[in-house]
């Protein structure tokens, strides 16, 4: 039964439909796996918007059963760093366990800007540093003072 469960998840995540459009981001970090035991492993987020949450997909080594855990799961992905759960499959155990991690995130998106140049907003376009006013094909017109 939690075979199923555990492959329904990867499938349903898999298939996502935003997932096909979006450029993911990776992240290595640090999990603690409910139970006492720690894993050190890779994430992929489907997604590369910082500042939101975001599905995950992983790959853990945990050191106490010495096995390998792939994960599923949420996080909290920002834009040098992320907090997941995850829900994996401890291959050495076979058993399901839950885990919660924290790593360092790359290839996320930067910070859009607003788009807008800094213009001085005092001044014309129309006009050269002289004050004159230029002609359309952008030669200064003759200056009247």
């Amino acid at each position: 039964m939690k075979k199923h469960i555990f492959a329904a998840a990867v499938v349903s995540l898999v298939s996502g439909g935003a997932a096909v459009n979006a450029e993911p981001a990776f992240g290595f970090g640090l999990s603690y796996v409910f139970g006492g035991d720690w894993a050190l492993g890779v994430r992929v987020f489907h997604d590369n918007e910082p500042d939101e949450m975001k599905l995950a997909l992983g790959a853990d080594y945990k050191f106490g059963s010495r096995a390998f855990r792939p994960t599923v799961g949420v996080a909290y992905l920002a834009e040098d760093y992320y907090l997941d759960l995850s829900l994996g499959y401890d291959t050495g155990k076979k058993a399901l366990d839950y885990g919660l991690g924290l790593g360092a995130s790359f290839e996320t998106e930067e910070p859009a800007s607003d788009g807008s140049p800094d213009v001085d907003p005092t001044s014309d376009p129309t006009t050269d540093p002289t004050g004159c006013e230029a002609s359309p094909i952008g030669l200064s017109a003759a200056c009247i003072n």
